[in-house]
């Protein structure tokens, strides 16, 4: 069974995958290793996101967040 965007990013999180380089106020630049490459991300506090992925390329600037934008997510909740 596929996983959900969901599992995908908390399994990039759990494996370490992702990196925050800058926490701003308005918002949060990651690289997130995916399963398949490395993925350049800003994830913003309006809830959208701009990530490198094929997701990404078309959905960026959406709330609907790929799977490595919710893992940026994640980490940034991890740490606080």
């Amino acid at each position: 069974m596929k996983e959900t965007r969901a599992e995908k990013a908390q399994r990039l999180v759990d494996e370490g995958g992702v990196v925050i380089e800058r926490v701003f106020p308005q918002y949060t630049q990651a690289l997130v290793q995916g399963d398949h490459a490395r993925y350049v991300l800003s994830t913003y506090a309006n809830g959208t996101f701009f990530c490198t992925c094929e997701w990404g390329t078309v959905h960026s600037y959406t709330d609907d967040l790929c799977a490595h934008a919710l893992a940026v997510k994640l980490a940034v909740e991890k740490e606080n």
